[in-house]
């Protein structure tokens, strides 16, 4: 059995219907969210990725406990049984939290303390096969190419989540127990390539949330065409890595299953980025709207209304306003060349809007 941690996330509901899809035999550690159990949890998960993937698929064993708890929350009788019955841990649970000024809190109680808990939880297992969902954004302010290799602290970091994952890394790379653990790093994870789905909504899907409210604030034309006076303090260029989750859930199943990629660290990344000024565009295209000017680095000293909404609604991202990184993907080419990252296009950016119109923006699901 492996052992798989953050099973009731975006990436992980996707990853565990591709783990049992490949006859994989998984335990899911999960919480109780009341009203549901933490198996009740599961069990809707993998009914979902049923309906997703058009297949029936075995159910995981679900044990409840928690990584922020002491002893991972584990009762007796299930500790016993992961000690006597799990030969690996895929850990892909995170906190993406930005900003953590108290050690205590989130993020470093999920992604390094909750790491902390599963190495020891594996030390004392005997359990040596690691398989551990990092970021891209370990690299922090390094300048790209990112290579697929040790990240340091070297440039710093943007935010308390990308160095906790750093320190996550340094973890269970000092696990010494551990034979060849194995890293995933995407990049900024999007919704289902296909359906448009999503169940959180940070990164590109916050910025088409912003994007939709303030145009929709704008009356209509005689066409229904919406013109915002929006200046964007960016030249519309700058590069975005968006992948995803779909894929990303693919790759991770067949990599954890691949003896060849152990011990590799694997960027998750597209070949071809997308800019800032493509993703307005299709948007742009479904909400019937323009207006948009790019204005080079220095932001409106006089804001008019939408501009104020725009700079209050994205100061979270402010620091990831430049160009990203270019990250290498060697070992994606090498390891699985049949499943090249799909391209974000207009097609797919209309997708996830239309899902997040029908879903509003996350309201109807809860």
């Amino acid at each position: 059995q492996i052992l798989f941690t953050g099973g009731s996330g975006l990436l992980g509901g996707h990853l565990l219907g591709r783990m049992l899809a490949r006859g994989r035999q998984v335990a899911v550690l999960a919480r109780s969210s009341p009203p549901a159990s933490a198996a009740e949890r599961i069990s809707a998960l993998v009914a979902a990725a049923e309906d997703g993937l058009g297949r029936r698929l075995p159910r995981p064993v679900v044990i409840e406990g928690d990584l922020a708890a002491e002893g991972l929350g584990l009762s007796a009788a299930d500790g016993h049984w992961v000690r006597r019955s799990c030969g690996a841990i895929l850990h892909a649970a995170a906190s993406l939290e930005f900003v953590g000024a108290d050690r205590d809190g989130e993020p470093w109680r999920t992604n390094v303390g909750g790491t902390r808990a599963l190495l020891e939880l594996a030390r004392e297992a005997g359990i040596r096969e690691f398989h551990h969902v990092s970021t891209a954004y370990v690299c922090g302010l390094a300048p790209g190419p990112v290579a697929e290799a040790v990240s340091t602290a070297d440039h710093g970091f943007r935010n308390d989540y990308e160095e906790s994952k750093h320190e996550a890394e340094s973890l269970v790379r000092s696990a010494g127990f551990l034979v060849a653990p194995t890293f995933y790093r995407p990049a900024v994870i999007a919704g289902d390539s296909r359906t448009g789905a999503t169940t959180t909504y940070h990164g590109l899907m916050a910025m088409l949330q912003l994007m939709a409210v303030i145009v929709r604030s704008v009356p209509a034309d005689e066409r229904g065409f919406r013109r915002v006076a929006l200046r964007l303090a960016m030249t519309g260029d700058e590069k975005r890595n968006i992948v995803p989750v779909d894929w990303v859930a693919e790759a991770i199943a067949r990599l954890v299953d691949s003896p060849r990629a152990r011990g590799r660290i694997v960027h998750l990344a597209p070949a071809r980025p997308i800019t800032v000024r493509r993703i307005i565009d299709c948007a742009s295209s479904y909400l019937n709207s323009g207006g948009v000017e790019f204005c080079g680095p220095h932001a409106p000293t006089e804001r008019n209304p939408h501009e104020d909404a725009a700079y209050g609604g994205k100061s979270l991202y402010e620091a990831y306003e430049r160009t990203d990184p270019e990250f290498e993907t060697g070992s994606l080419r090498d390891l699985v060349p049949d499943l090249p990252c799909p391209e974000i296009d207009e097609a797919m950016i209309h997708r996830y809007l239309a899902y997040r119109d029908s879903a509003q923006w996350g309201t109807r699901r809860r």
